[in-house]
């Protein structure tokens, strides 16, 4: 082959892939035009398999040197959340990867919500230039909680918190901005006050950091932010990551390779997890792999106060996190006591607001048990789960599967339930299904609830997310009667990590709260009523008003 053939060979190769690289443009613009929502498929796991190209530009993080990823600045997104029972795993995942945008029927009771973020990326309105001189400025620093995961523009807790200031206090001119981003962690939202925050004058600042910085993600994030990456693997990482040809071919190449492993295998895993973290208390040796270690954790969140206090702000403390058993949420305590600040603590009102919806269902189909105490003659206790099916049809029964004998040793759809008054069932057809089973004092389960599928075959899904319940008594009662749980929902929850916009607004509430006995921010009242220009003003309107 002569040289001028060659070259020609290389041209022509490459107006192939540059034809088809505008081809693809072309197309994934097209499609994502179309697509009036974003899925978002949770599967039990977090297994998704290969994430379609397309995609990509459907996204709101982009990398960041600074803060190792920040939101797309002039975005907007509708979401469609999947947190819901399915047919199959499979329905949930091809969701995800469908390329022809439609909203199946599937999901027509789904829930959708809206963001909208600024012109600095944040989940709020364009920020003003300049302090109003009568205004009172609050400022919440956060992750995904902040942020308000799953719920619309206008049910986050900052949102609601504005709401509610209004509501209370109509005369005055209270800011809330929104200022929480995924996934960030308290490293992150110390550089995020360093380099935005402090520059506009916060008369207080929510902080609510913690789910992230526990992640067992492999890496440190004062690693990541301080990571160079060598010019040339930057350059070809770049070319390869701008390259809609190389992307597509790599997604296909991954595609043909993934094995999905089944629910079962995650629940065992999930299951062996919980009890290999009982053991790990040595935080000093998980350092490395840990986003934030609890000792830098302390450190970010008293030198975000310090510097806030130094501004002259005040500090309202938040644990946003579904679990009261963490040791971040300790650490919080320390620091709540030591600087003399309000913690409000979200876990705690969520699982108050849980309990009572429990106790409301109970009530509602009249299924309260009144126990006798009596002895464990066998050193077991008679654990009754009780499951509400509320509006889901049932052909032929729901069924329980766990990580234990008495739960089918994870063979789905072969432990069935009862709503005909047997089996611990308390009522026939009350739509509130029923299995008993022993098991020993102190046993952790981990299950999940099926729907009228085929033994052995995981079908007619749940949420996706596993259940766990400790076998727990007092009294030497020998029996317990789980409380009610529901098919197709977790209380309080939108998914596996989020609360939902009545968690979302309990928050806010609380908030509230602390404002309300906060004296900068009642002399910030006292100052608006002074300066009033209407002598007749009525002075209610500067007071708390009770609420009915």
């Amino acid at each position: 082959m002569s040289l001028k053939e060659f070259a020609q060979g290389l041209v022509a190769t490459f107006l192939v892939f540059l034809f088809l690289e505008v081809l693809l443009r072309v197309v994934y613009l097209a499609r994502n035009s179309a697509a009036d929502y974003v899925p978002l498929p949770y599967t039990v796991g977090d297994d998704y398999g290969p994430i379609p190209p397309w995609l990509d530009r459907l996204r709101i993080l982009d990398r960041d040197p600074t803060f190792v990823w920040k939101n797309r600045p002039n975005t907007q997104r509708r979401y469609v959340d999947m947190f819901s029972p399915v047919p199959s795993e499979q329905e949930r995942v091809s969701l995800l990867r469908q390329f022809i945008p439609r909203f199946p029927e599937l999901l027509e009771r789904n829930p959708v919500w809206e963001i909208a973020l600024n012109s600095q990326g944040f989940r709020d309105e364009n920020f003003p230039e300049r302090k109003s001189p009568s205004a009172f400025r609050i400022i919440c620093l956060g992750d995904s909680w902040t942020f308000g995961a799953n719920v619309g523009q206008q049910e986050t807790y900052p949102q609601r918190l504005k709401a509610l200031l209004k509501r209370e206090f109509p005369e005055a001119n209270f800011e809330v901005f929104n200022l929480g981003v995924l996934g960030y962690s308290s490293y992150q939202g110390l550089e995020l006050l360093r380099r935005t925050v402090i520059h506009m004058k916060p008369d207080v600042l929510t902080i609510g950091y913690a789910w992230n910085d526990s992640s067992m993600a492999g890496y440190r994030d004062k690693d990541m932010a301080n990571y160079r990456i060598p010019q040339m693997t930057k350059l070809v990482a770049s070319v390869s990551e701008s390259s809609e040809s190389y992307k597509l071919l790599r997604y296909l190449a991954l595609l043909l390779k993934y094995k999905p492993r089944s629910i079962g295998d995650r629940l065992k895993a999930e299951a062996a997890s919980a009890e290999s973290a009982d053991d790990l208390t040595d935080y000093d040796k998980l350092e490395p792999w840990t986003r934030v270690a609890p000792k830098d954790y302390e450190k970010n969140i008293v030198d975000i106060i310090d510097l806030a206090r130094s501004q002259g702000a005040e500090v309202i403390l938040l644990y946003n996190e579904l679990s009261q058993q963490s040791r971040y949420r300790t650490v919080l305590d320390k620091i709540s006591k030591t600087k003399g600040l309000p913690l409000v603590d979200s876990s705690v009102l969520i699982a108050e607001a849980r309990r009572r919806m429990e106790i409301e269902l109970e009530r509602k189909v009249d299924l309260r048990p009144n126990l006798p105490n009596r002895a464990r003659p066998d050193g077991e206790i008679e654990v009754i789960f009780r499951l509400f099916a509320d509006n889901w049809p049932v052909s032929k029964a729901m069924y329980v599967v766990g990580n234990h004998p008495k739960l089918a040793n994870l063979v789905p759809n072969t432990i069935a339930m009862y709503d005909d008054g047997t089996h611990g069932d308390q009522r026939a057809g009350d739509h509130v299904w029923s299995y008993s089973g022993k098991f020993p004092l102190g046993t952790t389960l981990f299950y999940v609830y099926t729907n009228s599928g085929n033994a052995g075959k995981w079908e007619g899904l749940d949420v996706p997310s596993v259940r766990t319940f400790k076998v727990e008594a007092t009294n030497n009662v020998g029996k317990i009667y789980k409380p009610i749980e529901s098919f197709g929902k977790l209380y309080m929850q939108a998914d596996r990590w989020h609360t939902d916009r009545e968690g979302y607004e309990l928050i806010a509430k609380a908030l509230l709260e602390n404002l309300k006995e906060n004296e900068k921010v009642n002399a910030y009242l006292r100052k608006m009523e002074n300066n009033s220009p209407n002598p007749f003003r009525d002075r209610r309107s500067f007071e708390p008003r009770n609420q009915s």
